[in-house]
């Protein structure tokens, strides 16, 4: 890992983000990047610096977040940060940020949202990890430590869920931590118990040399079964893939991967790709060294 992106709108969640990814950076030798977001009209940036000074509140705005951004790093003497600003919205920014800068992981703060509308509006948090091919990390609380002993992959457990998985137990295997499998059983729809532990064979294979144990965890709903089962073991660290992903399902129905990070007061971190990540991070000789 050698660079983490953080967005921040200076907030005290966005700031338990910040104080996280300086933890991780410091344990992986990492850059880490402070974006802000300022959400400007479209045409903005091709407005020539003589049309942008007669727009007092937004030269207000674009100097304000400057300075709290300074003011943030300042806070941290010792860590390597590099600090940014962007004209457009915030999935926009990280999305094209994550691009230029070849981010490994975003790192965001989250107030969760609750009722029927969260899947249709969404806060930002939400829309990054709806939009942007980017593992992320989510906390609604501080990170005490960068370190993490009981971590879940939650998951379908089908062969595409494996670069995922590989990606995860890469950063996680640092911590030497034990990780916990899990399928989430819904319904008498879902493929029979015996067929979940096979397909989750392969995945405990991987896992070596780390200790590993398989679940199958029955509940009505996936947000509500992997939450209930962190509680159980006392994990600190929940995993999630974000790599399949279904857009209209997520429209009718919601998605697992949303109602989780909205809803856990643990530690998500969703995992997803671009097409040129995953080409390059799961080549052969990265695949061997992840395992």
């Amino acid at each position: 890992m050698k660079n983490i992106l953080v967005p921040t709108d200076f907030s005290k969640c966005s700031k338990y983000a910040v104080d996280a990814a300086v933890l991780l950076a410091k344990r992986f030798g990492a850059k880490v990047h402070l974006l802000n977001s300022l959400d400007l009209p479209p045409y903005w940036s091709s407005l020539p610096e003589q049309e942008k000074s007669k727009w007092a509140t937004v030269s207000k705005a674009t100097d304000e977040a400057r300075k709290g951004l300074e003011q943030l790093k300042a806070g941290y003497p010792g860590a390597h940060l590099e600090l940014a600003t962007s004209a457009d919205s915030l999935p926009r920014a990280v999305e094209k940020y994550v691009s230029e800068k070849g981010i490994d992981i975003i790192v965001m703060g989250s107030h969760g949202a609750s009722g029927k509308s969260e899947f249709f509006i969404g806060s930002n948090t939400q829309k990054v990890i709806r939009t942007v091919h980017c593992p992320a990390l989510v906390l609604k609380q501080p990170l005490k430590s960068a370190d993490f002993k009981k971590v879940i992959f939650a998951s379908s457990f089908n062969k595409p869920e494996m670069k995922p998985f590989l990606f995860f137990k890469n950063l996680i295997k640092h911590f030497i931590p034990e990780i916990h499998l899990v399928a989430i059983h819904t319904s008498a729809f879902d493929p029979p118990f015996p067929f979940k532990l096979e397909a989750m064979k392969p995945f405990e294979q991987a896992c070596r040399p780390l200790v590993c144990h398989s679940h199958i965890y029955k509940d009505l709903s996936v947000d509500n079964g992997i939450r209930s089962f962190a509680n159980e073991i006392g994990a600190d660290l929940i995993a999630i893939s974000n790599y399949e992903r279904r857009p209209l399902k997520r429209m009718l129905v919601g998605s697992n991967v949303e109602a989780l990070v909205n809803h856990s007061d643990l530690p998500v971190l969703t995992v997803d790709f671009s097409p040129v990540q995953s080409s390059v991070l799961f080549s052969p000789s990265v695949r061997q060294s992840a395992v």
